[in-house]
């Protein structure tokens, strides 16, 4: 069920009457806990009694984390939580590895491999409740008394399968009384949900066509080509994850109840640091959090850690070698800015702009690993980026106006997400972009494509 689909407002639109029309909390609490399960069972309803068993589980753990605090506790909840991340999203890819280098040594064992089979949001809702227990170890925030509540705060629809990855201190104090109808949050979350969909339907499945078509048979591609396609991409991946959070965040509005941003117009970062710092934010957080830091952060063997974070990042991404390169590609950068940190800097505006530019380029060059399904297709897409003959020929001139248009509004279109901006706009301004977003819609509904992170 994609929010992108009319099913999906089939099932949000009497939720969303009910939920309001609703005084009690409790039964609030029970209709969206009813609806996130009709949600995610909807792609494979047996998925749904692993939702509820890490329900029960996690739920069971942080009430025994609130009695007595105990280390080895924690431990096996984390265990026990990427216990089932590994199987789903690793196991065959390590079977294969392991296969592989066997047959390079002789070896006749065959290690068996598992059927692959991915839950929808796995990663998402795996992280999220790790979290959960690391604070409630801490002591950051209070085990969650109501297992209602829980419920709510780990398959909440909107962000389950593929984020904002929520985290509990802001979600759960939410949830313990009814939200009261404020009609600007109302209004301003069908603006975030009008946005979202103009987003991944108006640009994002668009530019996948050129993109599919260019990481096909990237050997046939001219050199502007190539580029041209993976610019396509580049812009057709922000575009969709934007537009899936921005829905997402938007859908929590109409509940009354706030989701993080998580997007921030990385393409303007001026440093790898900075583009970390707005894109995909709440993942980034989470990484920060609960990896770098406790690998020593910048305390001690701040590089490595940098590496470490950075590769564990891209096998979060997918179980593929392409992903890991991508990680450790971003880590060795990030772990390069650091030591350039005591270097004189220039402040101007020009110096600024050039460093954006670079930023940009270099995000995009590391794309190829994140779309390209093996390390030999990659390699085939930088020989035509990268190697001569540089030619011209067979680009679409269509694609470069998409390219400009959406580069260009990127900044005032995120501008109007933040602060309920939208809603103190003239109302002429409003409806001329609700009406650009409707007619982005309707002109290219016909795409259907699915979003990027739901395969994460």
């Amino acid at each position: 069920m994609l929010f992108n689909s009319l099913t999906f407002f089939a099932l949000l639109i009497p939720t969303l009457a009910l939920y309001w029309l609703l005084p009690w909390q409790r039964a609030r609490l029970a209709l969206l806990l009813f609806a996130s399960l009709i949600f995610y069972g909807f792609y494979h309803w047996p998925s749904v009694f692993l939702l509820l068993v890490t329900i029960g589980f996690n739920y069971t753990v942080g009430r025994m984390q609130s009695r007595r605090r105990s280390g080895r506790l924690l431990a096996a909840a984390v265990a026990a939580n990427i216990s089932l991340l590994f199987w789903f999203k690793y196991a065959a890819f390590i079977a294969d590895n392991l296969n592989g280098a066997l047959s390079l040594l002789g070896v006749s064992l065959s290690v068996p491999r598992p059927p692959v089979f991915l839950p929808l949001g796995i990663s998402f809702f795996t992280f999220q409740v790790i979290a959960y227990q690391i604070d409630v170890y801490r002591r950051d925030i209070a085990a969650e008394r109501s297992l209602l509540r829980f419920a709510v705060f780990k398959s909440f629809f909107p962000q389950l399968i593929a984020g904002p990855i929520v985290r509990a201190k802001d979600f759960l104090p939410q949830l313990q009384n009814p939200a009261r109808f404020d009609a600007a949050s109302f209004h301003h979350g069908l603006w975030l949900v009008l946005v979202g969909l103009a987003l991944k339907i108006g640009v994002a499945d668009v530019l996948a066509q050129f993109a599919n078509e260019a990481f096909r048979a990237p050997l046939t591609l001219s050199t502007v080509g190539a580029w041209t396609g993976l610019y396509a991409y580049g812009f057709q991946l922000y575009a969709d994850f934007w537009g899936y959070s921005t829905m997402a965040v938007g859908f929590g509005g109409l509940f009354g109840l706030a989701l993080p941003l998580n997007f921030d117009t990385p393409y303007m970062a001026a440093s790898l640091q900075e583009f970390w710092k707005r894109w995909h934010i709440t993942l980034s957080i989470w990484f920060r959090d609960y990896i770098y830091i406790l690998l020593g952060g910048n305390q001690r063997r701040q590089s490595l850690n940098l590496l470490v974070t950075m590769a564990l990042a891209g096998l979060w991404h997918g179980a593929g070698w392409p992903f890991v390169i991508w990680g450790l590609g971003h880590g060795l950068w990030l772990s390069l800015e650091r030591r350039a940190t005591g270097l004189p800097a220039k402040n101007n505006r020009r110096w600024r702009c050039l460093k954006i530019a670079m930023v940009f380029q270099g995000v995009c060059l590391l794309w190829v690993l994140f779309r390209a399904p093996t390390l030999a297709l990659a390699g085939d897409y930088y020989s035509r980026l990268l190697l001569p003959p540089f030619t011209a020929s067979g680009v679409p001139q269509k694609l470069y106006g998409w390219l400009a248009i959406f580069a260009l509004v990127q900044w005032p279109l995120a501008w109007t997400l933040t602060e309920r901006r939208f809603v103190a706009l003239p109302l002429k301004m409003q409806w001329l972009l609700a009406l650009v977003c409707v007619y982005l819609i309707l002109a290219y509904a016909g795409a259907r494509v699915d979003f990027i992170y739901f395969t994460f």
